[in-house]
């Protein structure tokens, strides 16, 4: 198989980026949704940790997303 040229490797790159861009934001929402829930089921307080847990997953996601951007961009 012929090695790829550069205007493949950077389409390559591109998803490569974009998939890791969105893998960080999805896991850091359901990490939070999963704290949440675990903490709602402990603590009887259902849905308002759970609430909490995502929206914090939402924040960490979008700032892991920014810093992710800023160390990838050219």
């Amino acid at each position: 198989m012929a090695e790829p040229n550069q205007k493949e490797r950077s389409a390559f790159r591109g998803v490569g980026v974009a998939a890791a861009l969105a893998a960080q934001l999805v896991i850091a929402i359901v990490v939070g949704y999963a704290i949440g829930h675990w903490l709602d089921g402990k603590l009887h307080t259902a849905p308002w940790l759970t609430i909490i847990g995502v929206l914090m997953g939402i924040v960490a996601g979008f700032v892991g997303l920014f810093q992710l951007s800023r160390v990838l961009s050219p």
